[in-house]
């Protein structure tokens, strides 16, 4: 049996989306329903969340929203009960919700680092682990995270946010080593200089293209993603050249932190 699953045909395929009102999770929702998915998607500001809801709904009547604060983690079980119901299941499950802070690693407050890590981490953990036993029952299912580069290489003035995505990406690794042989797959996602507020296509040579533009538009990272799933590959860096960055860390991680540490007296805004 092959070791991740890949789609073939997107048509009916119930697929939930966190973080849905904006940036990568607005883009892959609309990008996804274009396709035939049935998309059911969740975030805090329901107006934004609304709208997407509509454009999914051209192309898909079927598609739904849920208003939801994923950082409430005793609600979690609650709320994938429901769309379990009113989806009619979850055939791939998109972890994308994150919050993002700045700042100096003694200059943030605890509080702060409290909730990147709830809703950061824990949220898609626990979500995964109430989505995960209907799949099992069903026998198949997909599990995408979203997670950052920073995960890989933790940039100085964002201690607390690249933690939390580097325990997402540890710990969803560890669970696609549990679910290898099994009909149930984990892919892993790792966006930098992503334009999450952009609604623009772009051009997709810009997720493999060395000169990329300093920003990659979502729509650009969702079409990547979607083919990820589809080809049912493990991790995807977008922009592609972005993994050198990870080799170079790995071989030689004094000169990586010399690097990021002469890049971050050069931006004191940070």
């Amino acid at each position: 049996m092959a070791a991740q699953v890949g789609v073939s045909d997107w048509a009916g395929r119930r697929v939930l989306v966190t973080g849905a009102s904006s940036g990568i999770g607005a883009a892959l929702a609309r990008d996804l329903a274009g396709h035939g998915a049935i998309v059911g998607m969740c975030a805090r500001r329901t107006e934004l969340l609304d709208e997407v809801l509509d454009d999914c709904r051209r192309h898909v009547p079927a598609c739904q929203a849920w208003p939801v604060d994923l950082g409430e983690l005793d609600a979690l079980e609650d709320f994938v009960a429901q769309v379990e119901r009113e989806l009619g299941g979850i055939d791939t499950l998109v972890n994308n919700a994150a919050a993002v802070l700045s700042g100096t690693t003694d200059g943030t407050p605890w509080a702060d680092v409290e909730r990147l890590v709830r809703t950061n981490y824990l949220s898609p953990v626990r979500l995964t682990l109430a989505a995960l036993p209907a799949m099992r029952a069903r026998g198949a299912g997909q599990i995408a995270v979203v997670s950052s580069m920073a995960a890989r290489m933790a940039t100085p003035g964002e201690s607390a946010y690249a933690a939390s995505k580097a325990a997402l990406s540890a710990w969803f690794e560890s669970l696609a080593a549990e679910l290898w042989d099994s009909p149930i797959s984990v892919h892993l996602v790792y966006p930098a200089l992503i334009e999450v507020e952009s609604d623009a296509d772009g051009d997709d040579a810009l997720a493999d293209s060395p000169n990329a533009a300093k920003h990659i538009p979502a729509p650009v990272c969702a079409r990547a993603i979607r083919r990820q799933l589809e080809r049912g590959d493990l991790e995807l860096y977008v922009p592609t050249p972005v993994k050198q960055g990870v080799v170079m860390r790995m071989n030689d991680p004094e000169a990586s932190i010399q690097m990021m540490a002469d890049w971050f007296r050069s931006n004191p805004q940070h």
